[in-house]
């Protein structure tokens, strides 16, 4: 996130003074994993919350290269250099006892997707503690990080789209998350379809269609490869990423199945947005000027922009519960469209009940939405419980599991074929539960082992090993088997 880019101007809650230039308030401080621990007890920050990363940042990574010396606090503060170390402290507050988590991605057209992920709290001031990797494998805090640094950074993301009202089919304007995930597919289908259809020479223009084989190839080709043009695999990246109130859920878009795909294509046809385009088997469609349109700006959308927002509202069980929120901003040239969620609290990795709202949006009006969006659920007044330490709440838990039914005859299980695609570089390699930095590695990988590749999640690879267990490893160094 270009935090330079904004340009705030006075003092925060916690007295820091804007001594910058156009460059906001927020701070960066450059971090090692092995620094985060000892930065927290020199400011005292209150043991971690159940929401805090610093747990999982404070543990070693056995998988990583030998880290190097931990810098004196003086070094590591140095941006902070003549600040009492109580202002210090308060600012970097909600990275121990968050109660609300924003995750903030965005991606130009077939780059990767970068991320930085907010903490507020309650018991600090209006600002956020801002947390993104570094490509040496570190990590950078930006703090303070307040609401207008945000809202700056929203509005360079879709500044570059005209920002025209564009008409949108009255199908397309409340969509299921099934319903959401064909029409990605149908618009990348219907690209291929439009590009092929200047490899050849004609005396007559002929229409440009799609059928139900072009939608399942298309779905396939975005599942298969890891090729950011397409966009339903580019929003797929997006969301795979999200961290719920309990943790990573891998919550993801439906597949399109051939049954789901017949039935859109149908609805379509009813409404008529899609015409029927001769005699074939299976038949064609000629998409009608208001789909073709829409989705003729998404050929070359210019960027994507997600914001995941998490905020605590209360405790139940043991545990924080929270209300979760989703906006996504494709920018285009013509226009910027937003899609956002409703029901996706509670929603986990079932996304039946999760509906999608679709807008073209002008300029300010996107940046309204998302200061909208961002905006603080008011009068919200949480109990202590919320900010208990999470290996209190892990206790608990222990304490209060059931015991564990009595042994008895191994369930049957059906082992899926084992298709090696990959192997592990000859050195060998980190594996995590999760496609997230923050976490610690749960193992190492021994050299030339033959992987399946299952999936990608930008530079992450989602793999199988011939015993049947599966990680997720740098998808960036694992080696093709036949080349």
């Amino acid at each position: 996130m270009d935090t330079e880019a904004a340009g705030t101007t006075g003092t925060t809650g916690t007295g820091i003074p804007d001594t910058s230039s156009p460059g906001g308030l927020a701070r960066t401080i450059h971090l090692g994993r092995p620094e985060f621990g000892p930065l927290a007890r020199h400011l005292g920050l209150p043991e971690p919350g159940v929401l805090s990363p610093l747990p999982d940042l404070s543990t070693p990574d056995p998988g990583a290269a030998a880290a190097g010396p931990v810098r004196e606090i003086g070094e590591l503060l140095s941006e902070f250099t003549g600040l009492p170390t109580a202002t210090v402290r308060a600012t970097l507050l909600p990275l121990a006892v968050p109660d609300r988590v924003v995750d903030a991605r965005s991606a130009l057209f077939d780059s990767a997707p970068t991320q930085c992920r907010l903490y507020a709290s309650h018991q600090a001031e209006d600002v956020f503690v801002g947390l993104r990797p570094r490509l040496d494998g570190g990590y950078e805090l930006m703090a303070p990080f307040a609401p207008q640094d945000l809202a700056w950074w929203v509005q360079l993301q879709v500044q570059f789209s005209s920002g025209q009202p564009m008409p949108l089919p009255t199908a397309m304007e409340e969509l299921t998350a099934e319903q959401l995930a064909f029409l990605l597919v149908l618009v990348d289908a219907y690209k291929t379809a439009f590009f092929r259809s200047f490899a050849g020479r004609r005396q007559q223009p002929a229409p440009v269609t799609v059928t139900l084989t072009d939608l399942l190839e298309a779905q396939q080709d975005a599942l298969r490869v890891a090729d950011r043009r397409w966009i339903s695999h580019c929003v797929a990246e997006l969301f795979a990423a999200q961290v719920h109130p309990g943790g990573r859920t891998g919550a993801a878009l439906p597949t399109v199945t051939a049954a789901v795909a017949e039935r859109e294509l149908r609805r379509y046809a009813a409404a008529g947005d899609l015409e029927p385009a001769g005699s074939g088997d299976p038949p064609a469609y000629e998409l009608g000027l208001t789909l073709a349109t829409f989705a003729g700006t998404l050929f070359t959308w210019i960027s994507l922009l997600s914001l995941h927002d998490v905020q605590v509202v209360g405790h139940e069980a043991g545990r924080p519960v929270a209300q979760e929120d989703l906006v996504l901003f494709v920018v285009t040239e013509p226009t910027v469209w937003a899609l956002a969620s409703q029901g996706l609290t509670r929603a986990g990795q079932d996304w039946s009940a999760v509906r999608f709202g679709l807008r073209a949006l002008g300029v300010v009006e996107a940046c309204n939405l998302a200061a909208d969006f961002l905006r603080p659920i008011p009068g919200l007044s949480l109990p202590d419980e919320v900010y208990r330490p999470k290996a209190a709440v892990e206790a608990t838990e222990q304490l209060s599991r059931p015991p564990a039914p009595p042994p008895g005859p191994p369930p049957t299980t059906i082992t899926p074929v084992f298709l090696p695609t990959h192997r592990v570089p000859s050195g060998g390699m980190s594996a995590w539960a999760a496609p997230d930095p923050a976490l610690t590695a749960v193992t190492r990988i021994d050299g030339r082992v033959e992987l399946q590749l299952l999936e990608r999640a930008g530079d992450w690879a989602h793999i199988l090993c011939s015993n049947g267990w599966s990680a997720w490893v740098d998808g960036r160094r694992i080696e093709e088997i036949g080349r």
